[in-house]
């Protein structure tokens, strides 16, 4: 009896660990899962965390392959937040339930304030990291429909610029892109930022960008540079979103986007919904755009 009662405990703090926000929130189906993982990167020279939603039939359909989303996360953040402050693994797993999208597997990789980019001198690879190393080790390791229509990139705040800039520079890779409150500047100036945290910032870009130099490789890797030559996006699917308060000022570049795509006659989903930065916002609209990968993974 006391084995059975500690074997209950055990099994509800695992649970609760690892499905954070999961009692009260409703029904959700059995068999989906987070878990938290680590691989070389040969390219970093380091071990990389990893997080890995795998759906509720994941475990029970050995032959069955999935979608797959790739999520990056934002600064200062990490490969959990898309679980523990979004719970947007919760979201997928309802809305599975009511029948509004498919199942997907979503890959999360940590890079921590990286933008999602080879830092200017060369020293720091982590665009070659996401690309070269852990889309094909996640894809060789996990039941993934290798395709470039079921594989897609979103992202939230870094993230989000990461996942817009990613796909825009591999079209070829990724079917589909989503953002929310991304880094959008057309000029880096335009970001509402002050004091120590612009210090901070700025330093954060010269090391990545080389800013202090020229702004050439900023524009290099800047969505809104990489958007204007829509030929080369090769279809690409893309759904951004911004509140209109964000304390950064992103939903200026978010409706800059908007307008470029628009006037290029380039089909895509923007949103300005009200609300801040960061997962307070997010999470009242992931829902959103797991729904817009849904449609492309399943050719709607």
């Amino acid at each position: 009896m006391l084995r059975s009662v500690l074997l209950l405990l055990i099994f509800g703090i695992e649970l609760v660990a690892q499905r954070p926000g999961v009692f009260g929130t409703g029904t959700v189906p059995a068999g989906s899962r987070v878990e938290y993982k680590s691989f070389q990167s040969k390219v970093l020279g380091h071990e990389i965390g990893y997080g890995l939603y795998l759906p509720p039939s994941y475990q029970n359909f050995p032959a069955k392959k999935y979608p797959v989303l790739y999520f990056l996360h934002g600064a200062f953040e990490n490969e959990m937040r898309w679980s523990t402050l979004g719970q947007t693994d919760i979201k997928l797993d309802q809305m599975v339930a009511q029948g509004k999208i498919g199942e997907f597997i979503v890959a999360l990789p940590s890079a921590a304030n990286s933008f999602y980019t080879n830092t200017r001198d060369g020293t720091e690879k982590w665009e070659d990291m996401i690309i070269a190393e852990f889309i094909p080790m996640i894809e060789s390791a996990n039941r993934v429909n290798p395709t470039r229509a079921t594989r897609g990139v979103s992202g939230t705040s870094m993230g989000g610029y990461g996942a817009l800039k990613l796909a825009m520079k591999h079209p070829d890779l990724f079917g589909s892109a989503s953002a929310h409150s991304a880094v959008l500047l057309q000029d880096l100036s335009a970001a509402r930022v002050s004091g120590g945290r612009l210090q901070m910032f700025q330093a954060m870009f010269d090391h990545i960008f080389g800013i202090n130099q020229d702004l050439t490789y900023w524009e290099a890797n800047n969505p809104m540079t990489l958007a204007k030559d829509t030929k080369k996006l090769n279809g690409l699917k893309l759904y951004f979103d911004c509140g209109t308060e964000d304390r950064y000022g992103f939903e200026a570049g978010a409706r800059q986007l908007d307008e470029m795509l628009t006037k290029a006659g380039y089909p895509h989903e923007a949103h300005l919904y009200p609300g801040g930065h960061g997962w307070d916002y997010a999470r009242n609209h992931t829902s959103e755009s797991m729904l817009f990968h849904w449609k492309v993974f399943s050719g709607k």
